[in-house]
């Protein structure tokens, strides 16, 4: 199941987006020449060394990783507004087939990878085309301080809930019906927090059961990201 996720995930437009978040979050360390390579060595076993590189406890559970954030609660609050920034983030897509929300600062864009020069906003004032529940390569790239997801211990299933509440909170569609339907559509799921330097993607399988079967590191001061599964 890891190895056809992964063979998947970097094949994949969500994969395509995360980079592009990914340069934007993380800038002048060239992640996109990087990530474009085929570098095996990235690519670690959850061990403990490998839990090192993520600079937070991780661990297996019958859903893939799960991941403790005790350390972070009472030292990193979540950022309050900005001034002006009254209005809720803005789903933007850089790649037919995913799409970005930051909810760090809402009216950034992020510079696609090889795309358009700047993500377009989903058409319409807080609409969203809901893709297909049949396309299997469906994504959401989420921006996030993973803390505001109100649980210290991070597992498949806590992720899944946190990225429905932003999903649904994001595109805040007036038929609740179409925003369950973007969220059923999901494939993967990337949530990535630039202040952790913390990546966790996650698998929806056919049952609708979210698996977290990939995490990754960046380490700011210009070391190579580091990739850790199951």
């Amino acid at each position: 199941m890891v190895d056809a996720f992964v063979a998947e995930f970097v094949r994949s437009t969500t994969w395509r987006a995360t980079v592009a978040v990914l340069e934007s979050a993380f800038p002048g360390l060239g992640l996109a020449a990087t990530l474009s390579r085929q570098t095996d060595e990235l690519w670690d076993v959850l061990d403990r060394t490998a839990a090192a590189k993520l600079r937070v406890p991780a661990w297996l559970d019958d859903a893939g990783m799960a991941f403790d954030l005790s350390a972070q609660f009472g030292v990193r609050t979540v950022p309050a507004p900005m001034p002006g920034q009254a209005r809720p983030p803005r789903a933007s897509r850089p790649y037919a087939g995913a799409f970005v929300i930051d909810t760090l600062d809402p009216l950034r864009y992020h510079r696609a990878v090889g795309g358009p020069r700047a993500p377009r906003d989903l058409p319409g004032e807080g609409t969203l085309q809901v893709p297909s529940a049949e396309e299997d390569d469906s994504g959401v790239v989420i921006v996030a301080n993973l803390t505001s997801a109100g649980v210290r211990v991070l597992d498949s299933a806590a992720l899944w809930r946190y990225a429905g509440r932003v999903v649904t909170g994001t595109l805040r569609e007036p038929d609740q019906a179409r925003a369950r339907g973007a969220l059923r559509a999901l494939r993967r799921v990337v949530l990535v927090d630039p202040d952790l330097g913390l990546g966790l993607c996650l698998q929806i399988d056919e049952a609708r059961v979210p698996r977290c079967l990939l995490a990754f590191s960046v380490d700011r001061t210009g070391g190579v990201p580091r990739f850790v599964r199951p």
